[in-house]
């Protein structure tokens, strides 16, 4: 009966090493705080935990020489082992002979370079926060600077720039946006990430002033990593739910070799539950989607590290529209539309220690992504069945890419990092639309072939002392379309006054190519006939960003930040003469415009995070953001950008209780308060002559349904610990309350522009078991 009565144990280990040249760190001591248990890791770097009950548990790493680590809110279950990459920094103090007390940084970036507007988030978090749904992109829409675009999608508003001004990477590497049905309504973002959560290791977030590495990038940096598979024994997982039924498996090819792999895959339900919900007159809308992700892990004896990994979604958006005349309420009635968005990543990564103080990573990727949009609509009453083609879109887009990094220790002081990325884009776009004036139907966007963009970087850390350091460095970046050679340069500075007070600084230029589609835009001269590019000698839209940052942290688990902010955008893109600007950009998929490199914009703000991390059960995240966004469009004149909510405040929080000493339920909430984007005022005429909803471009964003939008999300979960598996359970809704603008829509029975608004909850139930 004793037996019976006990807890279920789990193992917890990992691997210590320095974080810059990943040399293992043997005799590091590893401490379970909580439990005031510990071991030390061995010539290799590694530890062993054994027998550990399951719970939640602070883990402290310490090593001679290095800056002591503390991971907070380490959550053990009886499912799966706890595998940790334990990189640990250089002490300067340490070597003096100062004592250094470890302190609990859970938001500190992984990269050792970043010092300004960035963190780092769990995987774990991204299931716990209310509103994520285990979605890096919704996870990111808690962090202060940060403001979403619908509910219903994961595209999200950077310090007021649009968010194709976003750069997703993944295992170091320039992806498209990861997204199901990404485009579809704003370009940088979707419905879904195309992959599941669970196979993330912890990643920064950046939201500006971002190290010298990151180039093509003008708002911000989403920095990926996949987890290496459990390399001592198999380990699975199954989860069924709204949002899709997901298997995983991973474990060692052999055992006691280092090896491993990682898989998951993922098919959607909402095929299969939209037609059990209650009809929505008018909304015939079916979307489908599945994807693949992997990693396999390949160390060895004296070759180095190599892995394998990749990802892949399809996903598939189609709507039918009615024959009947009397169904036609608004134009999507009438529509026949299929969306489909494709999109692959897969690459090898070699890692290999050079010498004690250096070590090199090479990656070679391959990436396609391909957008296909066909729209027709019953036009005419007399004909109800008859289907009249409107646009179709298909643009195919990959990239080639080889990068390498070099990290370099020179000291306890002195760090470098520099590389290089080369990208081969290869392209195939093509568009046909109808003109609305004339009627007729024909070709506004062709082109075919490859260009280069060849990105290089150094940056160097200098700790003057163990309280000061500053970063500077540069990215260096060629773009064949233009040829034109940017040198951007990157600085920044952190002083810790006291243990409890630091204050930064960070500056850094920036620069974004515009999605390839723009350059491609097809043109005929008037007096010969022949076709021409007008676009595709732009150049590159820049960004100087300037950041202050003060961190507070009045007790061990309390934590305020403030950071202002300016960004000044130069060589912005806009139609000469007109108030068109690419700042405002949100999709377009007959997009046909001849622009110049004669606007700017500028990004002016403050950002404010509260944070309490996770202790006795509790935790709580509070982040406000006050912020402009102006623009100078073609005639010269400056305005409100289209992003220019103004403010967004977040409020996160929950607790946990331990449920018959073993089982963990959870509650979860999110309120999200901001200031909604801007709209441009609807052409009336033209909208009636076309039947649908056409905005006037020639008027500024002046119109907003209201001044206040609200989100509200809760997470509920409540996870069993079997002895050798454990369940999880989970209700995750999204907007449980709230209306949301989302733009106009006609009425073609009444003839009248009507408001459109976002309303429904969006639940999802999942049960997950782990073994």
């Amino acid at each position: 009966m004793s037996c019976l009565a006990q807890n279920p144990t789990q193992t917890i280990r990992g691997v210590v090493y320095d974080v810059i040249t990943k040399k293992p760190l043997p005799g590091a001591n590893i401490i379970l705080i909580d439990k005031n248990r510990g071991v030390t890791s061995d010539l290799d770097g590694r530890f062993l935990l054994e027998k550990v009950e399951v719970g939640r548990y602070n883990l402290q790493v310490s090593f001679m020489g290095y800056e002591p680590l503390i991971i907070p809110e380490l959550l053990v279950g009886s499912g799966r082992e706890v595998v940790l990459d334990l990189g640990l920094e250089q002490s300067v103090s340490e070597l003096e002979g100062i004592v250094v007390k470890a302190t609990i940084r859970k938001d500190k970036p992984i990269n050792s370079m970043a010092t300004v507007s960035a963190r780092t988030f769990s995987v774990e978090e991204a299931r716990r926060y209310a509103g994520a749904l285990d979605d890096p992109g919704r996870m990111a829409g808690n962090f202060a600077g940060v403001t979403p675009v619908a509910a219903h999608q994961n595209a999200i508003v950077v310090r007021g720039n649009a968010p194709k001004g976003l750069l997703w990477r993944l295992e170091g590497v320039d992806i498209p946006v990861p997204s199901h049905f990404s485009g579809s309504n704003i370009a940088g973002g979707g419905g879904l990430t195309m992959f599941s959560s669970q196979l993330l290791a912890n990643s920064d977030f950046y939201t500006g002033a971002f190290p010298a590495e990151f180039g093509n990038a003008s708002a911000g940096v989403f920095d990926m990593k996949l987890r290496n598979g459990n390399s001592q024994r198999h380990e699975y997982a199954f989860q069924v739910g709204v949002q899709g039924i997901e298997a995983a498996a991973e474990g060692p090819f052999k055992k006691n070799q280092g090896s491993s792999f990682l898989i998951n895959y993922r098919y959607s339900t909402m095929a299969l539950i939209f037609p059990l919900l209650p009809e929505v007159k008018g909304a015939n809308e079916l979307p489908i989607y599945q994807d693949l992700s992997f990693k396999i892990h390949l160390p060895t004896a004296k070759a180095g590290q190599f892995s394998i990994w990749g990802i892949g979604g399809l996903s598939e958006s189609s709507m039918k529209g009615y024959n009947e005349v009397d169904e036609w309420i608004y134009p999507e009635n009438r529509v026949k539309m299929k969306f489909n968005y494709n999109m692959g990543v897969a690459g090898i990564t070699h890692t290999q220690g050079l010498t004690t103080k250096a070590h090199l990573r090479t990656t070679l990727a391959l990436n396609s992504g391909q957008h296909k949009y066909k729209e027709e609509s019953r036009l005419f009453e007399e004909t109800p069945s008859v289907l009249h083609p409107l646009f179709y879109v298909e643009s195919t887009e990959g990239m080639v890419t080889i990068n390498s990094t070099l990290s370099i220790a020179s000291s306890s002081r002195l760090s470098f990092k520099t590389g290089f990325d080369a990208n081969l884009h290869f392209y195939s776009l093509n568009g046909d639309s109808r003109d609305f004036q004339t009627g007729d139907y024909g070709n506004f966007l062709s082109g075919d072939g490859a260009c280069t963009v060849v990105k290089a970087f150094a940056q160097a850390k200098y700790s003057v002392t163990q309280n000061f350091y500053f970063n500077a460095g540069a990215n260096v970046s060629w773009f064949e379309l233009n040829n034109v050679l940017r040198v951007e340069p990157r600085l920044s500075a952190s002083w810790q006054a006291n243990p409890k007070n630091r204050l930064s600084v960070g500056y850094g230029n920036h620069s974004q190519i515009e999605p390839l589609f723009v350059y491609f835009v097809t043109k005929t001269n008037s007096q010969t006939g022949e076709s021409y590019f007008p676009n595709m000698k732009l150049k590159r839209m820049g960004a100087h960003h300037f950041v202050l940052g003060y961190d507070f942290s009045p007790v061990q688990h309390l934590r305020i930040k403030v950071e202002p902010y300016y960004q000044y955008l130069y060589n912005v893109p806009v139609v000469v003469g007109e108030m068109y600007s690419m700042i405002n950009f949100m999709s377009d998929w007959t997009f046909d415009k001849s622009l110049a490199n004669e606007g700017e914009g500028q990004n002016i703000g403050i950002d404010v995070t509260l944070e309490r991390f996770l202790k006795d059960r509790c935790y709580y995240l509070i982040t406000s953001s006050l912020y402009k966004s102006e623009y100078t469009d073609g005639n010269g004149v400056k305005r409100k950008s289209r992003y220019s909510g103004g403010y967004v405040i977040n409020l996160v929080g929950g607790k946990e209780w331990t449920i018959g000493g073993k089982n963990l339920l959870g509650i979860n909430f999110k309120v999200a308060f901001f200031g909604p984007y801007w709209h441009q005022p609807v052409d009336i005429e033209e909208t009636q002559l076309r039947g649908d909803i056409v905005y006037n471009e020639q008027m500024p964003f002046i119109y907003r349904h209201s001044t206040l939008e609200t989100i509200s999300d809760l997470t509920i979960t409540y996870r069993i610990n079997h002895m050798e598996a454990s369940s999880v359970f989970a209700l995750q809704v999204k907007n449980i309350i709230g209306k949301q603008y989302l733009g106009k829509k006609y009425n073609l029975q009444t003839q009248e522009v009507e408001d459109d608004f976002f309303t429904s909850p969006v639940p999802f139930v999942s049960y997950k078991i782990e073994f």
